[in-house]
């Protein structure tokens, strides 16, 4: 996972609790804390700080990784504000993430293990993706969505009918804008 991610988690994680908590959390996961953005680190590394989030929270790490989420396309677009800008609207930009926005992550950072998406349309305002990543990490892209659902002012209700979690191949994350096609 790249550096960058981790940069972010601490943001928010002193955001709510100061960089005490931060060390705090590090402290708990057995780690050094010191991140890079460009660099790689292994994945091990981010459960052991979600599960001393977890313990320190006494929430669940598919909440705490829905919050991150969504804390995340705060930074995302303070960063990259020409992806959310050049969208009209929640559906477009989802649609343009796997094409257009890992297309653009990947010039940063060539070696950035990224989730895939596909995608399937219902009706002008359904859409479900497809997620399909080795790191099972769908409640983040939940996060995800619903964080870019507030930053495009819309509604949304996310369902999963299908995760890896639960032994599927692939994740179905369906997104209804506002309230069920009619």
């Amino acid at each position: 996972m790249k550096g960058v991610v981790f940069d972010i988690l601490r943001d928010m994680i002193e955001e709510k609790f100061g960089l005490e908590g931060w060390n705090h959390l590090l402290e708990k996961a057995g780690s050094h804390g010191m991140y890079l953005s460009s660099e790689s680190y292994d994945d091990s590394e981010m459960v052991a700080l979600l599960g001393a989030a977890s313990d320190m929270t006494g929430h669940d790490v598919p909440t705490l990784l829905h919050s991150f989420g969504e804390y995340m396309v705060k930074e995302f677009y303070a960063r990259f504000p020409i992806f959310f800008e050049n969208s009209d609207g929640l559906i477009d930009f989802l649609k343009s993430v796997d094409q257009i926005v890992h297309a653009e992550v990947l010039k940063f950072y060539p070696d950035a293990n990224l989730p895939s998406f596909s995608y399937e349309e219902d009706g002008e305002h359904t859409l479900t993706m497809i997620y399909k990543s080795q790191r099972k990490l769908c409640h983040l892209a939940e996060g995800l969505i619903s964080g870019s659902a507030k930053h495009f002012k819309e509604p949304v209700t996310i369902k999963q009918p299908k995760c890896m979690h639960h032994g599927d191949e692939v994740c179905h994350i369906v997104i209804t804008v506002g309230g069920a096609d009619d």
